[in-house]
This record gives C-alpha cells, sequence and structure tokens, in this order.
C-alpha cells in the first residue's frame, strides 16, 4: 500500500477520502442540470467540464504517464457537457483510479515517470504526481465552489 510506513501520506489519503471526495461529489449533486454548460465567462471552462477535467487529469497522469495505458480526454472544449449521471459516473471511475493508486506498492513513489512538455522530456517521481493529483483536485473543488456561489447555490462544507 502507498502509505506502508509513511504518516504523511496515510494522512493525506484519509484527507483525500474524507475532505476533497465528499464535497466535489455533494457539490455535483447541487449542480442544477441546466447551467453544466454554464461558466462565469468566455473562454472559461464550464462547471459540468470541470469535473470531468477532475478525471481526465487522474486519467493522464495514473494511466498514461505511469502505467502505459491511453487516457481518454473528456473536458473537450467543442463538445457539450453529458448529463449530470454521465458525469458522476466518471466522477466516481477517478475516485476508483485513485483507490487504485493508493494500494500501489511504496516504490511507485519513487519511481521516475516521462512526460513531453513544451518540446522537452520531462522526468517526474510518483511522490510529484501524486502531490499534484491532490493539488489538482483541491484547486477545481474551490474553482467550482466558485462558480456555484455566482450561480446563488451554497457550496458544500470543506
Amino acid at each position: 500500500m502507498l502509505s506502508e510506513n509513511n504518516p504523511l501520506l496515510e494522512y493525506q489519503i484519509k484527507f483525500w477520502r474524507e475532505s476533497v471526495k465528499p464535497p466535489l461529489n455533494q457539490a455535483l449533486e447541487l449542480v442544477p442540470e441546466d447551467k453544466l454548460n454554464w461558466a462565469p465567462a468566455d473562454k472559461m471552462i464550464s462547471l459540468g467540464k470541470l469535473f470531468l477535467h477532475i478525471s481526465e487529469c487522474s486519467d493522464w497522469w495514473y494511466e498514461e504517464v505511469m502505467k502505459g495505458k491511453k487516457s481518454t480526454e473528456l473536458a473537450f472544449a467543442d463538445v457539450t457537457c453529458p448529463p449530470k449521471e454521465k458525469i458522476a459516473q466518471y466522477l466516481e471511475i477517478h475516485w476508483q483510479r485513485l483507490e487504485r493508486f493508493f494500494a500501489e506498492p511504496p516504490e511507485v513513489l519513487s519511481g521516475t515517470y516521462k512526460i513531453e512538455r513544451r518540446g522537452k522530456t520531462v522526468e517526474l517521481d510518483g511522490y510529484w504526481i501524486f502531490t499534484h493529483l491532490l493539488e489538482h483536485d483541491i484547486h477545481h473543488r474551490s474553482q467550482i465552489n466558485q462558480y456555484l456561489r455566482i450561480l446563488g447555490i451554497a457550496p458544500p462544507k470543506i
């Protein structure tokens, strides 16, 4: 298990499960179906696509970068959002994917993973990916909560 003999990682995984996952799931429940394609301004990602982006991010980092499998882009700019129940399915896939990551042996954290970024090959370790995914979920949870507030909807407590 990823957090084996590592109290900090154990705490971070517990935090993810108890303080990040529930409010994101609750936030999706609060989104009116007719606001899934809404964004506060032109050229901003829509509310529904924020949830899809969370799922596609873990798909890319964990499945493609770490596991070598092809990931799926979900938040296409020119496509309307699927219904809320489909978004909920993708979000559930995200949580399941994280649980697979959490179940990995600790050695994946020190493993080196290569990506192409701005024409250069960059090497990142598994711990960086773990931390980035946590930061990414928290960042977009905050963005989703702000969108909800703009719409006059009280976001879930965090």
